[in-house]
This record gives C-alpha cells, sequence and structure tokens, in this order.
C-alpha cells in the first residue's frame, strides 16, 4: 500500500467533494435547536417597518444561541441549516485542517471523510459542551478530552437581523473555533431574488452590491473580465500611470516576448531584425506555478527555430495547458505579445539567465496585465477550466427563503492555492499593477481600485469609490509586500520586514534562489530608504537587521553560500519583534567589514578579503558608530506607487546584495554567559517549538530557573538548535535541556524606554505576539538599558569561524559586570 504526500490542491478538491454530499442530502426543513431562526425570519417578512431589525455583534441581547459544531456534524443530514453551517465549517478551516492533516501518514485508499475532518478540528482545540439551557434539545455529545469552562463560549450564534441591513445572517462560530487574532463573522446571503421580495419598499443599495449574484456556469466568464479591464484602462488614471524606467534599463528587460498572433519569439534590443520596441508596446505577463514535470523550455539550440513565425505551432512542441491557456486568453484580451518567464529566457544560458532574473521585478513592473494561474501545482492545469463541485451557488431553503455560503474573499481563495506558496511569485505579485486571476472557483479581475468577479460582477454605474466601501474583499495587494514606498526609511523599514516575513515562509526549488527572488523587490521599494544590502540585510541599518528571530520551527537552507546571520539561510516562519529597523537609535560596538565575492565569470571579486586590502575594504563596507535615525521631511509622497528602477551603471550594488559567498569578519566582545531555555507557556502566545532562552548571572541561578537573577533572553527554535547542538538541548518538560554556557557577541545597544519601542512591549503584553516572556517584560520594565547579544557556535576545527545561533538582550549594567569579573576576549572572528 503506497503513500503519498497530501497537497493543498488535493485537499481542496476532497472537501469541495465532501461539501457537494453535504449538500446532496439537505433537507428543506430545520431541526429543533435551528427552528428558532425560522420564527425570526417569519418576523421580519411580516414586518411593516423593517427599521426595527438590527444587525448585532457577538453576544449581543438579540441573537440567537444554537449549538456546538459537534451538534452540526451530527444533525447536518437532517437540517438545512446545519448542512449549510457545515460547509462553511469545510471553507474558512481549509488551511487549517489541511496543516493539521498534511503531517499524517496517508495512504492512497484512505479517504479524507467528515469523521477525520471532526477529529482534525478537535486536535486544533475545537471543542464540544454538554447541554445548556439555550440549547435543551441540542443531541451533541460530550467529549472527555476537554475541560470545559464556559459553555456559553462554545455555542454557534446567529444575528438574523442583520439580512435587512447585508441581505445575509451573521454567523460567529464558537470562540475556541474562531481565528487565533480576529473573531470573524461571517455571512450567509440571501438570494437577489428573496431579498427583494423581502425589502421590496426599502432595499438598501450597499446590500445590493454585496449580495452574491447566483452562478450556473462552469466556464468563465471572459467577457467579464475584458469589461473590466477595459473599463479600467478607459477611467482608473492611477492604475495607468506605471513608472516608465530609462532607455537602458528597458533594453535589458524583457529581451523576447512572444508574438501570440505570429505565434514566435521576437527580440526586443535594438539592432535585432525584427524586434519590437518596448516603449511602443504593451505586453502580458504570466505568474503561474512549473511543478516538478519537464515540459518544453526556450534553449540555446532552439532560440533560432523559435523567432521563425508559425514556430509555436509546430505539432512538435508541446507546450503544456497553463501556457496554451494563456496566449489564447492574450488574443481574447486583445494583446499581441505575452512574456512567459520558460519561453523567453534561455533556460541553459547563465547570462541570459542571470539578466533576466536580475530585471523580472522590471518585466512585471511594466507588463500592462499580469495573468496569475492559481490553479493547481504544475504548468499542465487549464486555466480555463472551473470545477463545478467548487462553486459557492449553492441554495439552502431556511424559513422558506434561500441561502448560501458568502463567496470567500479573493485573498483567503488565492493564499490556500500552491502559486501562493511558492518563493518566485511574492514577486511577481508585488510589482505587477493590474491582474486576473485565475482560480478552480472562479475568475478576479484586480486592479489598484479593487477587484471583480463572476459572483460579484462590474457595475459601470457604481463608482469606484462605492465599491471600495461596501465590498469586503481585501486589496490583492495584501498577498505581496506591505508596500509603504516613498523613498524614507521609515516606509521602507516597513517593506523590508514584509518582505523578510513573508519570503521566509516560501518554497524555492533551488534554495540559493531566495536572494534573487529578493532583489527586484529591495532595488524597486526598499534601496532608496536603506540603502544598499548586504545578503538581503540592509548595512546602514546593520545591527537592526540582525535582530530577526524565529517565529515557528526554522531548518537551514540548502545553500552554504548565505551565512548564517542572514534570514535568508533559513527556511521558516522569520518575524523582527521591534517590527521595524529605522529610528531605533542602535549604537554598534564592534568593528567589522564585509568579505563577498561573486564568483560568476561576468563579475570580478572585487571585496575578496586578504591582509593587503582587508584595510580598503572596511572603508568601502564599515557602518557608522549610530544607525542613523531617518524621518520623513516634506510634502507627503504622492498616492501613486514610485518605484526605483536600477540603472547598469548601479547594478554592481545589485550584485552585491546576492554575493555567492559573503562572511561577516568582526572584531568585538566575547563573553561567556549561563543559558536555560524557557517553554513558551504564556497563555495568549502560540504553541509550537519555539522557546525563551533565559540568560542568567550565575550557572547555579540558571539551574534553578532563578527570574530574580535573570539578566537577558533570546527566541530559539528547535530546528535552529538541532544542527548546532543535536545532543545537549534537549527540549523534555520539565527540565527544557540543561543550564549550559554559550559565547555570547555584544554588537549594539538598545534603549527599551524608546517609544516605539515601548509600543511594541505593551503589544507582547497584552496580545498573542509572543515575541518576549513574562519575565523578560518585566525585566525591562526595570532595565531598560539593553545590550543586543549574538549567540555564537564556534566550530570546533576552525575556531576563528563561528555561526549565529540566536540573537537577544542583556541588561547593559549585567553585561559589563560580567564581562569586568570574568573576563572578554577580542579577536577578529569569521561570522560564516
Amino acid at each position: 500500500m503506497s503513500t503519498y504526500q497530501l497537497s493543498i490542491e488535493d485537499f481542496k478538491r476532497t472537501l469541495a467533494a465532501l461539501g457537494s454530499l453535504i449538500f446532496a442530502s439537505v433537507p428543506n426543513s430545520l431541526c429543533q435547536t435551528c427552528h428558532p431562526i425560522s420564527l425570526r425570519l417569519d418576523e421580519i417578512l411580516n414586518s411593516t417597518d423593517k427599521s426595527d431589525f438590527h444587525p448585532g455583534s457577538r453576544d449581543s441581547t438579540g441573537n440567537i444561541r444554537l449549538a456546538t459544531i459537534d451538534h452540526v456534524f451530527s444533525s447536518y443530514h437532517e437540517c438545512s441549516f446545519c448542512s449549510l453551517v457545515l460547509r462553511l465549517i469545510l471553507r474558512v478551516k481549509e488551511r487549517h485542517l489541511y496543516h493539521a492533516m498534511r503531517s499524517i501518514p496517508l495512504v492512497e485508499e484512505t479517504l479524507i471523510t467528515l469523521d477525520t475532518i471532526r477529529e482534525a478540528l478537535k486536535s486544533m482545540g475545537s471543542t464540544t459542551v454538554s447541554k445548556t439551557s439555550s440549547m435543551a434539545s441540542s443531541s451533541s455529545s460530550i467529549s472527555n478530552d476537554f475541560e470545559i469552562f464556559d459553555p456559553e463560549d462554545l455555542i454557534l450564534q446567529i444575528s438574523v437581523d442583520a439580512v435587512c441591513d447585508y441581505g445575509a445572517m451573521s454567523l460567529w462560530l464558537s470562540l475556541t473555533d474562531s481565528e487565533d487574532v480576529d473573531d470573524n463573522e461571517f455571512q450567509l446571503f440571501l438570494h437577489p431574488e428573496d431579498y427583494r421580495t423581502m425589502m421590496v419598499d426599502t432595499q438598501k443599495p450597499e446590500a445590493t452590491l454585496m449580495i452574491p449574484q447566483p452562478l450556473d456556469r462552469d466556464t468563465r466568464d471572459m467577457d467579464l473580465m475584458k469589461r473590466c479591464l477595459e473599463n479600467c484602462r478607459k477611467n482608473h488614471d492611477r492604475c495607468n500611470q506605471s513608472a516608465i524606467p530609462d532607455t537602458e534599463a528597458l533594453q535589458a528587460a524583457p529581451s523576447r516576448l512572444i508574438d501570440v498572433v505570429d505565434m514566435r519569439l521576437v527580440p526586443t534590443s535594438p539592432g535585432i531584425n525584427g524586434h519590437v520596441d518596448l516603449q511602443q508596446v504593451e505586453y502580458v505577463a504570466l505568474s503561474y506555478v512549473w511543478g516538478r514535470d519537464p515540459f518544453f523550455t526556450l534553449q540555446s539550440p532552439n532560440l533560432r527555430t523559435l523567432c521563425e513565425k508559425d514556430a509555436f505551432r509546430d505539432p512538435a512542441i508541446k507546450l503544456p495547458q497553463t501556457i496554451l491557456d494563456a496566449i489564447e486568453v492574450t488574443k481574447f484580451l486583445g494583446y499581441r505579445y505575452i512574456w512567459i518567464d520558460s519561453l523567453c529566457i534561455e533556460q541553459d544560458s547563465t547570462e541570459d539567465t542571470v539578466t533576466q532574473i536580475g530585471s523580472m521585478h522590471v518585466i512585471y513592473a511594466q507588463a500592462s496585465l499580469t495573468i496569475v494561474a492559481a490553479v493547481g501545482d504544475n504548468a499542465r492545469h487549464s486555466i480555463l477550466h472551473i470545477n463545478p463541485n467548487q462553486l459557492s451557488n449553492k441554495y439552502h431553503t431556511i424559513g422558506g427563503l434561500r441561502f448560501c455560503l458568502d463567496r470567500p474573499e479573493f485573498k483567503e481563495v488565492v493564499a490556500s492555492s500552491t502559486w501562493a506558496t511558492r518563493g518566485w511569485t511574492l514577486q511577481e505579485i508585488t510589482c505587477s499593477d493590474r491582474f486576473i486571476f485565475f482560480t478552480p472557483e472562479r475568475t478576479y479581475f484586480s486592479c489598484a481600485h479593487g477587484n471583480w468577479n463572476e459572483d460579484l460582477p462590474l457595475d459601470e454605474s457604481v463608482s469606484p469609490e462605492q465599491y471600495q466601501r461596501c465590498l469586503r474583499d481585501e486589496d490583492p495587494k495584501g498577498l505581496g509586500l506591505a508596500m509603504e514606498v516613498g523613498g524614507n526609511a521609515q516606509k521602507a523599514s516597513a517593506t523590508y520586514v514584509s518582505m523578510v516575513e513573508r519570503l521566509s515562509t516560501r518554497n524555492f526549488t533551488h534554495d540559493k534562489d531566495i536572494l534573487k527572488a529578493s532583489l527586484g523587490m529591495y532595488t524597486m521599494y526598499i534601496a532608496d530608504g536603506l540603502g544598499m544590502a548586504i545578503a538581503g540585510l540592509p548595512l546602514s541599518y546593520l545591527g537592526a537587521a540582525l535582530m530577526w528571530q524565529p517565529n515557528g520551527v526554522l531548518s537551514r537552507r540548502r545553500c552554504e553560500s548565505i551565512p548564517s546571520w542572514s534570514w535568508a539561510s533559513w527556511t521558516g516562519p522569520i518575524s523582527y519583534p521591534l517590527g521595524r529597523l529605522d529610528g531605533l537609535n542602535i549604537e554598534l560596538t564592534l568593528d567589522w567589514f564585509i568579505d563577498a565575492v561573486r564568483t560568476s565569470p561576468r563579475f570580478i571579486p572585487y571585496l575578496q578579503v586578504d591582509s593587503t586590502i582587508a584595510r580598503v575594504a572596511q572603508q568601502m563596507l564599515r557602518a557608522p558608530g549610530k544607525e542613523p535615525c531617518h524621518h520623513h521631511s516634506g510634502d507627503n509622497p504622492p498616492p501613486t506607487l514610485r518605484r526605483r528602477i536600477v540603472t547598469p551603471q548601479e547594478r554592481w550594488q545589485q550584485d552585491l546584495a546576492i554575493a555567492e559567498k559573503t562572511e561577516l569578519v568582526f572584531r568585538g566582545t566575547i563573553c561567556s554567559f549561563p543559558i536555560r531555555l524557557r517553554e513558551r507557556d504564556h497563555a495568549l502566545q502560540a504553541s509550537g517549538q519555539v522557546y525563551f532562552c533565559s540568560i542568567f548571572a550565575s550557572l547555579e541561578a540558571s539551574e534553578d530557573m532563578d527570574d530574580d537573577e535573570l539578566i537577558g533572553e533570546m527566541r530559539i527554535d528547535s530546528g535552529t538548535l538541532q544542527p548546532f547542538f543535536p545532543d545537549e538541548f534537549l527540549p523534555a518538560a520539565p527540565n527544557m535541556g540543561i543550564a549550559t554556557n554559550v559565547e555570547l557577541l555584544a554588537f549594539g545597544r538598545l534603549d527599551f524606554s524608546l517609544e516605539h519601542v515601548q509600543n511594541v512591549v505593551y503589544l507582547n503584553r497584552y496580545s498573542r505576539r509572543g515575541n518576549f516572556s513574562p519575565e523578560f517584560l518585566a525585566l525591562v520594565d526595570a532595565n531598560p538599558d539593553m545590550v543586543l547579544v549574538m549567540w555564537l557556535y564556534r566550530q570546533p576545527s576552525k575556531p576563528h569561524i563561528m555561526s549565529r545561533v540566536a540573537v537577544g538582550y542583556v541588561v547593559r549594567s549585567r553585561w559589563d559586570e560580567a564581562v569586568k569579573e570574568r573576563g572578554q576576549t577580542r579577536e577578529w572572528i569569521r561570522l560564516h
């Protein structure tokens, strides 16, 4: 019996099939528990003054308390409302369920059933309750595996009165089943005809806009997409204000396009016969998932052939379905040219690959439209086919009225795709302006003014501003970076932190590509504010940039050339605990320079450090004694996107950011301190193999976990500890590893009494962020003056070469005392 790896695409199809089975068994009656919903709907229907009915929030007095999720699972086959709620649960918990179930060894013959789904929900923390007065007739069972604290918190709630304002009932899941941060409210929408019947005299325009239209099709509404595109090009000035780089930048990106009329490759470089002028033509770009199965690509030997007319019509050239469909979409929308990486970059040419990959941010930024194929896990999926099982247009009759699920929001749909997990697609969505997203469920046109789809089609009589006020769909750019653009350090810093946190969780076929994928975004949105970067870290803010920490379990990327002190050398969730790099006023306390070597034949190893040029390199790349604290001055930057396109003369800085070998050579104070791991046991923190590593004044205090002698803290995850200390730190309760001495490097000073830092501390004290332990927060209150420290791992065979393990904070006065008592070392060390 063979095993397989559950993919998100397979899991979505399985849930969709389960949803169809649930709907197939739907009766038109309600169970006794849900009967009050029908009674309330009758009151609203028979009322002559609908203004008496107002939507509520969780725990409002007018809400109807229903039952637990267990009741929904047990009664869906005999209750129309329970079946509707169960379909909602399958959809809103889709990604959570996937991550909970993918770690379970599955076999091909084992089906995912509602029973296995329910068990997975329990393992995620969902609970059941005994019968209460508000649900006396509930048939829910009691589980002995859960301790009940407040039964009322575990019951679903409904605001039926919301149908008058929203055209929908509002639903709240039990608190234990709500999202980690947001207590989400879900909508169950009326059929548009039923809303018009109910509100014949007092229809509200906002509700009319928000109510999804019923769908009875399994094909894309490409006519709608074309109308949306034409409307955007005609009426959205903001969407048509793309930055045009200088001629030199355009010469490099893109170097070729596909002519979808002549079905051949055309060059864009001036002087080449048959070339097209990039300043005179518009083109479409394709963003998609390659997958692991090989398919036809551009290679040096077939370049000449593919430039001939009708080359791509040759039956011998078998293009994958995603690419074939994208070409058809391009022609339908009225464009002549499309850029597709596999066919426009010579895959066997190092020079062409380096040049084009380094310019991909320009390619997507200058594309008139980006087609996003978020439909599968490889390029063989059709983007024009819709899976009928995954549509939400199934109506349940409740109290004589028809209700359906709210259409999933755009961001939710795309985020639950293989496309959204790939590393390169972050740059593609960040740098593009106008999109058509093809998903298994529906098709979205998206631009700076909003997004439209088959469920919520474009009405040209409604202004873009009114759509933005009424529709709840998130900006598609929310899938990319938090693009705080404008050239100053504060906005560039926010964009940088967003880039690091998002890229750190994405997948790359080749781990070394992570820095290449960050290069365009850094160049376009960050470089003006933070300056030049090395190994992905801004040099002018090196102290703050080194302060990244794990936000989950990390593992080392398979790329020896990226140093351990760069976030790019690890895969897994990464965060900056203070949320920014600028404005921290960090004072560096070490001497350092960068040793970066570029070994590609196109570049000289300009920073190869040896005894004769070390001094020169130190002058070139040495940071100031105190990191700058930039503040924006002058007029606010315009709302239109301001991009920075690197010119060929500046490429040396760009290439330095992805140098193939980078080491930080430093001389600073190194001192040994005892540490011990501490569980993340704060009540509001997320669970996971991430621990607070307490730093103590003495070994005895660390063995006893004496918080009176706590002097600092780092945060560490089990994935980072494993390669460095496979036997020493055992996260088995209650000991949480052993108390031991480690080497700490002081690299800077930070005042925790700064207003911004205090705001972060406040949020950590009263939220689920969990960047600091309660014990450390108490320490900060009394001692805000901190030394920034890095836990070093010294290679046994090469003691002058060290690696970064973690970064944290030690009370400055206690650090100075320890250095004076224990001694210190100040030696030149290579941090690899």
